[in-house]
């Protein structure tokens, strides 16, 4: 489990001269096992939000605490160890690598963190059953429907066993029963593993099925409801 705790988070851009607050003063708990949703228009800051929580973004101000260690401020190694340790991650266009198949695109992580390469597949085949995916694993990604190459990109954020996963619209580009399948999936990381889950989504029915919906508007949490629907803004 990974506790976030976000204190006073600003993240400024500028552009043509002028800045933009893609996110202003927010402050967030998201508790270790939790399953959250993170919804807005777009360009509500939910992604920047994401890539702040996942440290792949410093915020301009505030504070970024993971289990209680202040993440924001440590030197870029030490976040990026901090990453391949406890983070992963799921990205709607999957960025599966087109040259290797499913198995050496789910065992691709461990070739940075130097993990073992046998345990590493154990480790991986077993992903791919969970998801579904071990009839493919000599597949290339062009071989594989959009809902698959999901399923495999889940397993590859799974490789190394990460206390939170963030999911930037793991179901924007599947059907709607491949959607469902993916969200019981990442429900049952939350509540059979303990992996805190936080996913970005425009789809508002798939939010009210998580523990917890955050709202975004113009850089700012707007809402925050448990287990209850959110109004489209």
């Amino acid at each position: 489990m990974a506790t976030i705790e976000l204190r006073n988070i600003t993240k400024q851009y500028r552009q043509a001269g002028n800045v933009i607050n893609a996110l202003d003063d927010v402050s967030l708990t998201i508790d270790g096992g939790e399953f959250l949703s993170i919804v807005g228009r777009s360009g509500s800051g939910k992604t920047t939000l994401l890539d702040i929580c996942g440290l792949l973004m410093r915020p301009t101000s505030g504070q970024v605490f993971i289990d209680g260690a202040d993440a924001a401020s440590l030197p870029e190694r030490r976040r990026a160890e901090l990453r391949g340790r406890a983070i992963g991650f799921v990205f709607q266009e999957y960025n599966l690598i087109p040259t290797l198949d499913v198995l050496g695109n789910v065992m691709l992580p461990l070739r940075y963190s130097g993990g073992d390469r046998r345990d590493g597949r154990d480790r991986a085949m077993g992903l791919l059953q969970a998801v579904g995916m071990s009839d493919r694993v000599g597949h290339r990604p062009d071989q594989l429907s959009g809902g698959q190459q999901q399923r495999v990109a889940i397993a590859r954020s799974l490789i190394q066993r990460p206390a939170l996963l963030l999911a930037d619209e793991p179901t924007g580009a599947v059907d709607t029963q491949t959607a469902a399948e993916l969200l019981d999936m990442l429900r049952g990381l939350s509540r059979e593993d303990g992996v805190t889950v936080a996913i970005v989504t425009h789809d508002l029915d798939l939010a009210a099925s998580t523990d917890r919906t955050v709202r975004l508007q113009d850089g700012r949490v707007v809402e925050d409801s448990a287990g209850v629907r959110v109004a489209a803004a």
